[in-house]
């Protein structure tokens, strides 16, 4: 089981209820890293498996996977 980095948005109505549904998150295995409240967003970790749980959460937004890009130094060939 691989686990995946999530940013989580949460939908505006739910706004008012942001802790509660983090809450929900962590009950699903989702491993929070940071609380977003005035943006909407959480971010974290899960076990890949388990994403279909966290995306059936009453007042998730979206779930989109972060992305790590790399850029080569200065002195590498590639650029």
């Amino acid at each position: 089981m691989a686990k995946v980095n999530l940013s989580v948005s949460v939908k505006d109505d739910h706004l008012p209820r942001f802790s509660d549904l983090v809450s929900q998150m962590k009950k699903t295995g989702f491993n929070v890293d940071q609380e977003l409240a005035s943006a909407g967003v959480v971010t974290g970790s899960i076990d890949d498996y388990k994403v279909p749980a966290l995306r059936k959460l009453t007042g998730v937004a979206h779930i989109e996977e972060s992305r790590t890009i790399q850029i080569p130094s200065p002195d590498s060939k590639v650029q």
